[in-house]
């Protein structure tokens, strides 16, 4: 039996959302770490150029967090550095064997660069340009141990992107993650922005600001997320399109919370009833509440399935046309923020399975599955005993 600090301590490492929160933290030690096993693997194996293990490892790791990323330049750093040590090798070759230093190896040497720096500006950009700097480097060496060196220098690199995979897979951190926790804290916050712009009190303008503020944060975070969006399709496999759907849904939610926001300060005191306020209330509360209930979706912390009802109280469009034109047009863009909510929590109940960490998916399906054999034993009518004889 651990001891409870040990498994407490296991229990926010291995947290999603944990691991969100503190994802800076996590990167500066792993990159660390990953810096040390590299200089001590070098040193323990006295490998010549040992210090290009170190150099990949920074180069894969240091400005990459995320796995998919750090896969895709790992894989490109290898296949580059393999492609420019075979060039480079042949160019060694056809010089010291045929070309002799003159005028045709010079030219060769141009074509290849030439070759290399059309490819760099494509799609895989980061593969081609390393290939020309392996194939550099080892021209450049007048040695007699040319091929000793150019060789050690690739196991080197390809040491360090193994080191760095490792350290990936060790300390992992995923677009998917960051997608996901971004899109929830945005939710979250609508939820308490609409709760703080519709509870019917003065907005002052130290509140207003205070509310702007945040708002902005908001949109930061928006910003951020849609950065992510290649590399969660490639860890996920949710299709693009998806992702991108989702993402402009989760735009147009921020943009009518926005709206509201830059509203309320200009909407008139309405003269309604108590019956009427208290519809009002409830429709606004409603929203914060499914508002929150995605993000802890999102969160994996809310087994049920998420329904919201798109239609209009009819009670709500009849106050909507009794109020004045400004809480028209308030009322409407909270309804909007609903739709929108609503479409978003379909597409992540289809694809919950791909964007939930297996650990969390796993607990999931258990605990829906003793729900669903809970409510099949509560329902299952009571045996009936045979009369007497």
């Amino acid at each position: 039996m651990p001891h409870p600090y040990l498994q407490a301590a296991r229990e926010r490492w291995f947290n999603p959302y944990k691991r969100y929160q503190h994802s800076r933290l996590i990167h500066a030690v792993r990159l660390g770490l990953a810096v040390i096993a590299a200089t001590l693997l070098a040193r323990l194996l006295q490998l010549a150029h040992g210090e290009w293990v170190a150099i990949t490892v920074f180069v894969v790791l240091g400005m990459l967090q995320f796995q998919g990323a750090i896969y895709s330049k790992a894989a490109e750093r290898m296949i580059g550095t393999i492609i420019g040590l075979g060039a480079g090798l042949l160019l060694l070759w056809l010089n010291q064997h045929y070309l002799y230093n003159n005028g045709f190896y010079f030219i060769l040497i141009g074509l290849l660069s030439a070759l290399a720096g059309w490819a760099a500006v494509g799609k895989y950009g980061y593969m081609p340009m390393l290939a020309g700097l392996t194939m550099c480097m080892l021209i450049g060496d007048q040695g007699s141990e040319w091929l000793s060196d150019g060789l050690m220098r690739a196991l080197n690199v390809l040491l360090g992107a193994a080191i760095a995979i490792g350290a990936a897979k060790l300390m992992p951190l995923k677009s998917t993650l960051m997608w996901r926790f971004l899109l929830a804290d945005n939710l979250t916050d609508s939820s308490r922005l609409i709760a703080e712009i519709s509870n019917g009190e003065y907005m002052g303008r130290q509140r207003w600001r205070s509310l702007q503020k945040d708002m902005q944060l908001i949109n930061r975070r928006l910003v951020k997320s849609r950065s992510h969006l290649a590399a969660t399709a490639q860890e996920s496999r949710i299709s693009i399109n998806v992702m991108e759907t989702m993402q402009h849904t989760h735009r147009k939610i921020v943009s009518s919370t926005d709206l509201l926001l830059h509203a309320v300060p200009k909407l008139p005191r309405p003269e309604i009833s108590e019956n009427d306020e208290a519809l009002l209330h409830q429709h606004f509360i409603g929203l914060q509440q499914e508002l929150r209930h995605t993000a802890r979706l999102l969160k994996g912390r809310y087994a049920r399935r998420i329904r919201i009802d798109t239609r209009i109280d009819p009670r709500l469009r009849a106050l909507a046309h009794r109020l004045p034109f400004e809480w028209q047009g308030f009322v409407w863009l909270s309804i909007n923020i609903r739709v929108e909510l609503a479409n978003l929590v379909m597409m992540l109940h289809r694809s919950r399975s791909k964007w939930l960490e297996p650990g969390e998916w796993r607990k999931l399906h258990q605990h829906l599955t003793r729900q669903h054999q809970q409510l099949e034993i509560a329902e299952k009518p009571p045996a009936v005993e045979a009369p007497p004889q």
